[in-house]
């Protein structure tokens, strides 16, 4: 295999698994669209209420947040309260991109360990309608905590280097900014 055959290979396997995150983000919203019009339909027209319906909201709600904000989610679509960082010259701005990753990044390492500890205790656990492990459920915060830490250590790595997530995508043969 040629050296650039490959290098091209993984931009094209990137958008093919951020397109197979917005398909699972997708049946998971569709999932719990229709379990919470079942819900409303066995509550007000049967008048047989069912406790699967909620299971499947609060499951789908729960991983369709951690699993979006992981996976599909791209920097430029984060809420940010810029309202200082807006008004400090882009140097400044910089610096506490830096700051502000790394203190996401340690946070979050040092939070590990003890998240790991809940998730795996939590395997005595089970749901009460579908008898769905809580540690299945809450393993999508361990990939959630590595997604973030890859996250920040890139924005951080990028804010070292000169780049900011805010900057334009530069054209070709355009200069970087200062």
């Amino acid at each position: 295999m040629h050296p650039t055959s490959s290098m091209h290979m993984v931009p094209r396997l990137l958008r093919w698994l951020r397109l197979g995150a917005n398909h699972v983000q997708v049946v998971m919203m569709a999932t719990m669209f229709v379990a919470f019009i079942l819900q409303i339909m066995f509550r007000y027209v049967f008048n047989k209420p069912v406790a699967w319906t909620e299971e499947i909201c609060v499951i789908t709600w729960i991983w369709g947040i951690l699993w979006g904000a992981s996976f599909v989610m791209s920097n430029r679509e984060d809420i940010r309260f810029d309202v200082l960082i807006g008004q400090v010259p882009r140097e400044v701005k910089r610096w506490f991109t830096v700051v502000v990753s790394a203190s996401v990044v340690v946070i979050l390492v040092g939070s590990m360990p003890s998240a790991w500890s809940y998730v795996t205790f939590m395997k005595v656990e089970s749901t009460a309608s579908l008898g769905i492990r809580m540690d299945h459920l809450f393993s999508i915060y361990i990939a959630f905590v590595v997604a973030m830490v890859v996250r920040h250590l890139h924005i951080g790595i990028e804010a070292l280097r000169g780049r900011l997530y805010d900057d334009p995508l530069l054209a070709d043969g355009a200069k970087e900014p200062a």
